[in-house]
């Protein structure tokens, strides 16, 4: 795939498990490919600026939490839900970097682990948390909760941007055992406006059949073994 607006750079700094938090198992998303398909959702936007930003899959909000962090510039709020109650917890943790008290929090960590262990990677993430803490230029509104995205049928805010990477393999949990991806374009069909741009992220096995009198598709591109589509109500 071409990036047309995101730059091959290092960006180590953003790893999970860094500064970032993470736990085993769950999912992580490449950055590169995190701020190239919210640019190319951008583009589609009518929206440039003040967008509030919505993943329905959140996980740990790894994806949130980076382009918070390098996107943060046209983003006013950040929205996440997710069905495991594990998530939800770490999601918070992710997205409280986003403020200079979870920054420091998370030094405090970190410096502490260093003490112990005195190991390169603790020293090296302390490194990385100051130039992260340099990003923090404004206060992002978050906002993490308990949803089953297959029972969506209402929202407290309408998304400018929906950015979900669909759970798969032995990970999906979606609490009747059946991970129908095209239940979950309806149910989100509700919570839009005809300006949302909504970008799902998935295994290449998973198609999308959406009704055609609901949406309308604007791109298909294909990463490996995943592929992502970006789709706006008609």
């Amino acid at each position: 795939m071409e990036y047309k607006f995101t730059p091959n750079d290092n960006y180590e700094d953003f790893a999970s498990g860094r500064v970032l938090y993470h736990v085993g198992g769950a999912p992580t998303f490449p950055v590169r490919l995190t701020l190239e398909i919210y640019e190319r959702c951008l583009q589609y936007s009518n929206k440039k600026t003040d967008i509030s930003l919505y993943d329905c899959c959140c996980g740990g909000a790894y994806m949130l939490t980076i382009l918070g962090l390098l996107k943060g510039n046209t983003i006013s709020r950040l929205y996440g839900s997710d069905i495991d109650s594990g998530s939800i917890k770490l999601a918070k943790d992710n997205l409280s970097l986003l403020t200079t008290t979870g920054i420091q929090k998370r030094r405090d960590e970190l410096t502490t682990l260093y003490d112990t262990y005195k190991k390169d990677s603790h020293s090296q993430a302390l490194q990385s948390i100051d130039r992260i803490e340099k990003l923090l230029s404004k206060e992002i509104n978050t906002s993490i909760f308990h949803q089953n995205i297959l029972e969506l049928s209402d929202l407290p805010f309408i998304p400018d941007i929906i950015i979900t990477d669909v759970p798969y393999g032995n990970l999906v949990e979606w609490g009747d055992g059946n991970s129908d991806i095209n239940q979950m374009m309806d149910a989100i069909s509700k919570v839009c406006s005809p300006e949302t741009i909504i970008c799902v992220c998935m295994d290449k096995k998973q198609k999308i059949q959406t009704d055609t009198d609901i949406y309308q598709r604007l791109e298909k591109q294909s990463i490996g073994k995943r592929k992502f589509e970006i789709y706006k109500l008609k």
